[in-house]
């Protein structure tokens, strides 16, 4: 390795400290449950939990074996997870055996999901470093990077794995560019970052806004003394290797997403007109900036319901600050801020909401663009550190900002100690989010056994849907999947609270589902547990006749409905 590549001592002691203030925040999500998506990533998802099956995660959907059809195209995320199983010693699902459910710790995948976020971390230093940054830019960066709360939601949720796995493919091919300026050429470097960045690519999709940060340090880095062993001409030859094979790559992911592997068609919903979309790019820019240096009140269902005026006059200026700061940077020859400004607005763009998304924001989709963030303020603050008294009060400051941080994290961590306390602590900030109800209810019902909360969310979760259908009367007609699971579910809780005739008026109205083919299953389990609710009432001609709808909808309920007539208790099987 050239000797301008090799990382001085005070580097290894970035690295070191880096490292362990990261496992220390993080500490306390080892002993953390499976929780929300995880389920359909490892826990029902038989090619993760298949050796054999390992080539088929390449060609499908992450979330191939959970309810609805998604877009989300990581084989490597799944791969890890393939990887993650074994380690914990999860059994292989016999063939044929649809409800095995495995029971495995999540120990080993909380580990994994630390390891790469300290490999982001210190790539993001490795980067840093390679492009000759300032010490007080060194530490501050990945310090503030590793400790800072935004990123629980990647790194104390196990489905969160993918963000991190993308942002230690980018970083690290942003490494290996620089390094292959550095070296005259080494192809080994190039070679690194296409690996890198085929690899980011196969973990998010978000990652193809590497090339774009690619050129943003390409059309840079001539104002450092990063290949001064180079020729002009090599120089050139150099940047031209990494820029084609980038983009050369980049296209070719775009091809293939849109044709072979592409797993869903596009949403037939209406997105909202361009200049409503463009306010909330920039109420929502207001608060990730609020965010960043106040992370209270964090929460997995994010809105711009309650958003204002005031968030997005704070987005605004917040966007013409980063404008003003590029502009200056470059005037005054300072790279690093104007790197860190772009670096940011880069790597915000596609989730800005300009563009129509599943959401208006989320927290961990700052995983990347905060690292810009903190490279354009950390270089702001640099100059101060040429002043002893004032060197002294900014590291003061440094440091009690991470502790700060660090605080935050440990305590936002024991939110994902499971998913009641998960969805609990969601509803907190957000109690109008019907699907957290709904999964707080299954959460009850499924897993706690508390019938009584179950019942709770569950009605709390179909007013809050009839309260989408009232604002849309479009939808009035529409039957939907996970509302008519939500009436059957909560008829169960009512039936386990002895609530017999609550429980007949939720599920009466679902038999009439049975003039639908695709919903004839749905109704017929709903007169046979009307069928239950009767029987239990002392109605016993109207639960024959419910019986007797059951087994005409499917008669394969024939058996069981004999058992009950002769009076075999069979009321927990439905």
């Amino acid at each position: 390795m050239p000797k301008s590549l090799k990382l001085p001592p005070s580097v290894i002691y970035i690295v070191i400290l880096v490292a362990l203030a990261g496992t220390l925040v993080y500490i306390n999500t080892f002993h953390a449950d499976w929780v929300w998506d995880d389920v359909s990533s490892v826990l029902l998802h038989k090619h993760v939990q298949t050796p054999s099956s390992v080539f088929q995660l390449f060609l499908e959907d992450q979330h191939a074996f959970g309810r609805g059809q998604g877009n989300f195209y990581r084989p490597l995320v799944s791969l890890s997870f393939l990887i993650d199983y074994q380690l914990a010693g999860g059994s292989t699902p016999i063939e044929g055996q649809s409800s095995f459910v495995p029971q495995i710790s999540p120990f080993v995948f909380h580990l994994t999901n630390l390891a790469w976020h300290l490999a982001a971390a210190l790539c993001l230093l490795g980067l840093l470093a390679a492009l000759n940054a300032p010490y007080f830019v060194l530490l501050a960066v990945p310090l503030i990077y590793v400790l800072h709360p935004l990123h629980t939601e990647a790194v104390a949720y196990i489905s969160g794995r993918a963000d991190m796995m993308s942002a230690t493919g980018i970083f690290g091919a942003l490494w290996s560019s620089v390094c292959y300026l550095k070296s005259a050429g080494r192809r080994r470097y190039l070679f690194f970052m296409i690996l890198c960045f085929t690899g980011a690519l196969l973990s998010k999709e978000s990652s193809l806004i590497f090339p774009f940060l690619l050129t943003l340090l390409l059309l840079t880095t001539h104002r450092e003394p990063l290949s001064e062993s180079l020729s002009d001409s090599s120089k050139k030859h150099c940047k031209l290797h990494l820029f084609s094979a980038s983009f050369i790559i980049l296209l070719v992911y775009i091809l293939l997403r849109s044709t072979v592997l592409r797993f869903a068609t596009e949403s037939s919903t209406a997105s909202a007109a361009f200049s409503e979309r463009a306010f909330e790019t920039f109420q929502s820019l207001g608060i990730y900036l609020k965010l960043l240096f106040a992370p209270f009140h964090l929460h997995m269902e994010r809105t711009l319901t309650h958003a204002g005026s005031l968030h997005f006059l704070a987005g605004c200026l917040f966007f013409v600050a980063l404008l003003g700061a590029i502009a200056c940077s470059f005037a005054k020859k300072q790279s690093f801020i104007g790197i860190g400004a772009l670096w940011f607005l880069i790597s915000w763009m596609p989730i800005s909401g300009l563009f129509p998304l599943n959401a208006p924001m989320a927290e961990h989709w700052m995983y990347v663009p905060m690292a810009g963030f903190w490279l354009c303020l950390a270089a702001i603050l640099k100059p101060i550190v040429s002043h002893p008294q004032a060197k002294f009060l900014l590291y003061g400051i440094l440091g009690l900002f991470c502790l700060f941080l660090g605080t935050l994290t440990i305590q936002r961590n024991t939110d994902w100690s499971d998913n009641e306390r998960l969805f609990l602590a969601t509803l907190r900030e957000n109690p109008e989010s019907a699907r957290v109800h709904y999964n707080l209810a299954v959460t009850y019902s499924d897993l706690v056994g508390n019938d009584a909360a179950a019942k709770r969310h569950y009605e709390i979760f179909l007013n809050l849907r009839s309260k989408e259908r009232a604002q849309h009367p479009d939808k009035a007609g529409l039957i939907i999947d996970d509302e008519i699971d939500a009436r059957l579910a909560l008829g169960k809780s009512l039936m386990n609270l002895s609530a017999y005739t609550e429980a007949l008026g939720i599920y009466t109205p679902l038999i009439a589902l049975a003039e639908f083919e695709v919903w004839r299953p749905t109704a017929a389990l709903a007169a046979l547990r009307s069928g239950l609710c009767m029987l239990a009432l002392g109605e016993i001609a109207q639960s024959n006749a419910y019986f007797q709808q059951a087994m005409t909808l499917e008669p394969l309920y024939a058996p069981d409905v004999e058992r009950i007539i002769r009076g075999e208790n069979s009321f927990h099987i439905y």
